[in-house]
């Protein structure tokens, strides 16, 4: 019976923490939406039309006061019934909380790759139910892209390098992969290709 209890109380935290990530995912991304609108609307008054994903800090709202991320774009899948605020950087601290830009890759609707990462048990938890030629859409404080998705690929992050540098415009939507994996640390990545306009 002591067994029993063990097994039923570590059942009962790992469904705790579960809870409180997911919880935490929903808040921050309400918090997000509108830092966001305040972003769109700052960004409007100050008529800065080429402000660069990397430099936008500057014109855009934190989400929280100690936040060391900011929006800088919006993520729209209709078909999958998702909105979803990017943020500045895809470290460990920034996906805790939403989806996030590669600062190392093209920034959001801008010629290159442009790579937006998220954990595959929250908010891209809906990659695994995406298809060829669904439409994404990619809102910046500039305009709104639309992209279709082209490819889907299952890769080894030790082998497989994404290449950020071309003259072609492509969003990568990257998550761990098995969905259903027990364990995280895996070096399996999930990635779904997309390219701006109508494919078909």
């Amino acid at each position: 019976t002591i067994i029993i209890v063990i097994l039923f109380s570590v059942s009962l935290w790992q469904l705790a923490t579960a809870g409180w990530i997911q919880g935490k995912s929903i808040v921050a991304q309400q918090l997000l939406n509108s830092s966001w609108n305040k972003t769109l609307v700052n960004h409007g008054k100050t008529g800065s039309q080429k402000v660069k994903a990397t430099d936008q800090k500057s014109v855009t709202h934190k989400p929280w006061p100690w936040a060391d991320t900011w929006p800088v774009a919006k993520l729209i899948v209709p078909q999958h019934n998702i909105e979803q605020i990017i943020l500045a950087g895809d470290s460990g601290s920034s996906l805790a909380f939403g989806p996030g830009y590669s600062l190392a890759g093209a920034a959001p609707n801008a010629t290159g790759t442009t790579m937006i990462s998220a954990h595959r048990d929250t908010h891209f938890k809906f990659l695994k139910d995406v298809q060829i030629n669904d439409t994404i859409y990619l809102q910046t404080a500039d305009k709104t892209t639309r992209y279709q998705v082209y490819d889907l690929q299952v890769v080894d992050s030790k082998t497989y390098t994404i290449q950020p540098d071309t003259d072609d415009q492509t969003l990568v939507l990257v998550t761990c992969y098995p969905f259903n994996a027990i364990t995280s640390g895996g070096s399996s990545r999930y990635l779904v290709f997309a390219k701006p306009g109508d494919l078909t």
